[in-house]
């Protein structure tokens, strides 16, 4: 039977099999065997019971605004976590351990959050690299959806500058600044570690935005209006946007942001960056882009699977209009609500597409099922393969073999 627990698993599995093909090359160079780490912390790493967390989040009533705050670790309001220190904690833990592998990084970089649904030998890596078609994963995680990962996707081991479909590399000063967030819960904080250990210490600035605070980990305890739970994910999300705008909008230049099932292959996002930058139409008026898709008869919106980008400007105007947008909606599709409240500003609202080849670089679903798009019978997903067959380069294995950006 396929059960949450084993959805969960499979998620897990295509994150990590993504940082293995694409093995962090960029930042520091890896040998194929561990290195022995010593770390006191990790060797008496316990369990905390469910129960035993800090509750944070204390349900608020709507009250046709906005409202956000965030908790400390003690449970003081008014806290302010610093984006950038997760990343430069992986990094100074990365100087002590110069040789460690990715899978130290997931076992041994400190825990202090304890464990959740994910037990040891879930996290390993011939664990992991047996979960194939044969498990019953399905459409999920297969052979095929594998192979896209390790041979069809590009990754840019350096920011490179595209310009009219020639390529050069882009000059340090160049490189736009990143802030990647995501959305989560305290029962998922494996998942939430795990999108931070893979790809959330490569962004300038990455935050979780979670129901405990963990800031070593960039885990903040956000309050909202509203209970905490799926169906109020539109109310969530704008306190985060909120959030952000108010205490990070001068850091950054761009913000990413999706669920904590997200990937972010870093390294291409600040290239397609870069191609925003050498935009001069659109910088004034603010621009919102990621993978469009049609709901029904309703406006195009963009799927908050593999998240979407919003540059300063961009943020700034959606921080404003904020009270306006969606004040009383208790809805889960955020990326939807979100999204068209800021069609309503003049952003440049479209999609991240290869301006050259036409392939998504933004992907809402697993590499698996991109790899049986054609055959699905999922009746929600067969209408965005109608509506992105009517685009340039429909989804299919072939859309993946330009430089993706973001997976669920």
């Amino acid at each position: 039977m396929f059960t949450i627990r084993k959805a969960r698993i499979i998620t897990i599995a295509i994150l990590v099999l993504i940082r293995l093909a694409y093995k962090d090359i960029r930042y520091y160079y890896y040998p194929t065997q561990s290195q022995n780490i010593i770390n006191n912390d990790m060797q008496n790493k316990t369990d905390i019971p469910e129960e035993s967390l800090p509750k944070h989040h204390t349900a608020l009533p709507l009250n046709g605004t906005i409202y956000f705050d965030a908790i400390d670790t003690r449970g003081n309001t008014g806290y302010i976590a610093d984006p950038t220190l997760f990343r430069r904690s992986v990094l100074e833990w990365h100087e002590q351990y110069q040789n460690a592998t990715y899978w130290d990084r997931i076992n041994y970089y400190p825990n202090p959050i304890g464990k959740s649904t994910i037990v040891d030998n879930e996290l390993s890596m011939n664990h992991i690299c047996s979960l194939t078609e044969a498990t019953g994963s399905g459409k999920e995680l297969n052979d095929r959806g594998i192979k896209i990962i390790t041979e069809y996707v590009k990754v840019d081991r350096s920011p490179i500058l595209r310009k009219v479909c020639t390529e050069s590399p882009a000059l340090p000063h160049e490189r736009p600044k990143l802030f990647c967030g995501i959305y989560t819960h305290g029962p998922q904080r494996n998942f939430t570690r795990l999108s931070a250990l893979s790809y959330g210490w490569k962004c300038d600035g990455f935050l979780a935005f979670s129901t405990l605070t963990a800031p070593k980990l960039g885990m903040v305890g956000l309050l909202h209006e509203g209970e905490e739970n799926y169906h109020n994910m539109v109310q969530k999300t704008r306190s985060i946007w909120s959030y952000v705008a108010t205490h990070y909008l001068d850091q950054f230049d761009y913000f990413h942001i999706g669920g904590d099932d997200m990937h972010v292959i870093v390294e291409n996002i600040i290239s397609l960056l870069l191609e925003y930058e050498e935009d001069d139409t659109t910088k004034e008026q603010g621009r919102i882009f990621g993978q469009l898709a049609s709901k029904g008869s309703q406006a195009l919106f963009l799927r908050g699977g593999g998240g979407y980008t919003i540059d300063r400007i961009g943020l700034k105007k959606l921080h404003d209009y904020m009270p306006n947008c969606a004040s009383d909606v208790i809805r889960y599709d955020e990326d939807n609500v979100i999204t068209n409240c800021a069609r309503k500003l003049g952003l440049h609202f479209g999609d991240n597409r290869d301006g050259c080849t036409g392939q998504q670089r933004s992907h809402s679903v697993s590499p698996g099922i991109i790899a049986n798009a054609k055959g699905l019978s999922n009746s929600a997903f067969d209408e965005q393969i109608r509506f992105w067959a009517g685009l340039q380069h429909p989804a299919s294995k072939e859309t993946c073999q330009g430089r993706t950006t973001d997976w669920i």
